[in-house]
């Protein structure tokens, strides 16, 4: 009888190895399980919701009524926007960075234009308050020289400039924009930079190619993998920002993330607001899927 008791005992493994793999696996178990739960979950319940009492599809079809459509579609197109302003500073500031500025500056200066990432984003936007009030910084300025009579409207003013609901942002809504997300695409790009073998823009040189030569047929095939990653890392951001266009927008600025946030804090509609929210993340993460079809950008996007 104690034999047969003996046999059905599962044998520890007596590996050190083996017990080392098992001791970590067990360990790792609960932190991933929790940090996938706190990923997933929310997400589901969301998508429950927006399904709701007790199954239904009409709230995804009340978006295609009213505003909101072109409020979608306005915030889209402002992240767009200011995705290309930070990609339009950041390659000559980084291939500057990377291939020109001396050797023991680099650290200091990388570090100074990163400053904002360690800053709250409502101190960040108040600080353009501050800047561009009509009692602010640059209207001080220039009254106090004579430039103008009067205080300029630089806060809270919107562009007027675009075709239809595709409207450039407002001055004030921009610089926030690109004053908070810029250092994101700045790292990005610093690290697709650095790998640029430098011999190939002087071999390009040596045989006679300008300027904007080199850059599009050297530094651009080498350095395009880091720029799309930093656009698909921002630009979803950008779109769904809510202290920014809280702060910083024209009333007429509204964004997707106010209008969801009005429907779930004023209206009380949750479940019109959740079909909102999953709507907008379903055209996110179709536009992040088609950037990362790429290996390479997939390669940088691992690095983060």
């Amino acid at each position: 009888m104690s034999g047969e008791t003996d046999r059905r005992w599962i044998p520890l493994p007596v590996d050190r190895d083996r017990r080392r793999a098992l001791a970590d696996a067990a360990l790792a178990a609960l932190p991933a399980l929790l940090a996938t739960a706190l990923g997933v979950v929310p997400l589901l319940v969301l998508l429950v919701e927006s399904v709701s009492p007790p199954v239904t599809l009409s709230n995804y079809a009340d978006l295609g009524g009213s505003v909101y459509p072109a409020v979608m579609f306005r915030s889209l197109g402002i992240g767009v926007v200011v995705t290309l302003v930070c990609l339009a500073i950041a390659y000559p500031v980084t291939y500057w960075l990377a291939h020109r500025c001396p050797a023991r500056y680099r650290l200091p200066v990388l570090v100074s234009f990163t400053l904002p990432l360690w800053l709250n984003y409502v101190v960040l936007n108040y600080t353009w308050v501050w800047i561009l009030a009509s009692e602010g910084v640059v209207n001080t300025v220039l009254t106090g020289l004579g430039v103008v009579d009067r205080p300029l409207d630089l806060l809270r003013t919107a562009s007027g400039v675009g075709v239809g609901a595709l409207e450039l942002p407002g001055l004030s809504l921009g610089l926030g924009f690109v004053h908070i997300y810029l250092p994101y695409v700045l790292l990005t790009m610093y690290v697709s930079m650095e790998r640029l073998d430098y011999r190939q823009v002087e071999a390009a040189r040596d045989l006679g190619a300008g300027s904007l030569r080199v850059f599009l047929d050297v530094v651009v095939p080498e350095t395009y993998a880091g720029a799309v990653a930093g656009a698909l890392i921002v630009y979803a951001r950008i779109a769904g920002a809510y202290a920014t266009p809280q702060i910083l927008a024209a009333p007429s600025e509204q964004m997707i993330a106010q209008i969801i946030t009005t429907q779930f804090y004023d209206v009380l509609d949750y479940p019109f607001a959740a079909a909102l929210s999953v709507a907008f993340l379903a055209v996110v993460l179709v536009g992040f899927g088609v950037g990362a079809l790429s290996t390479d950008v997939r390669a940088e996007l691992k690095r983060w």
